[in-house]
């Protein structure tokens, strides 16, 4: 099961690039294609769609390229994915789209929607700058203990 599709995780380190130039000046669509290894025409429609959202902007000319047009602390990966995929949703049923007579009585739906809701509100409350954070940390088991301890939230929720 994909939840997060391959091209939004290519935005998510776009955006990360661009957060940790933030104030620092435009960053070319080259430049972004050839250090987070996104191939450029796929490089130039995800930079298209996060303009055309608003999450950045772009000046042409020969020190020209993209850059925020939020601080990192604005933007947070669920924007990102509903950009550049829609939201996430684990099944059908939960969109609505197939209207089950069992809906309301179905403990795969009720388990789903947890899980979902879980999934929406840790995408909503990680931001990039939160992302340049844990990558400047050396330590790796502080980001590995953060994840650990929201996991466990949802099982002690239970």
């Amino acid at each position: 099961m994909e939840i997060i599709r391959r091209k939004t995780d290519y935005a998510f380190r776009l955006m990360l690039n661009l957060s940790i130039n933030y104030g620092k000046g435009a960053v070319s669509a080259r430049i972004l294609s050839t250090e987070e290894k996104v191939s450029y025409q796929l490089t130039c429609k995800l930079l298209q769609q996060l303009h055309d959202a608003g999450y950045i902007k772009s000046n042409r000319g020969p020190k020209g390229g993209y850059f925020l047009s939020k601080s990192p602390s604005q933007i947070s990966l669920a924007n990102i994915v509903t950009v550049i995929q829609s939201p996430i949703s684990l099944s059908d049923c939960l969109l609505g789209i197939n209207n089950c007579p069992k809906k309301s009585i179905c403990s795969i739906h009720l388990e789903l929607h947890k899980l979902g809701n879980y999934i929406d509100n840790f995408l909503s409350n990680l931001t990039l700058n939160q992302l340049i954070e844990i990558r400047n940390d050396d330590s790796d088991n502080k980001a590995k203990f953060s994840i650990n301890n929201e996991f466990n939230k949802i099982s002690l929720n239970k």
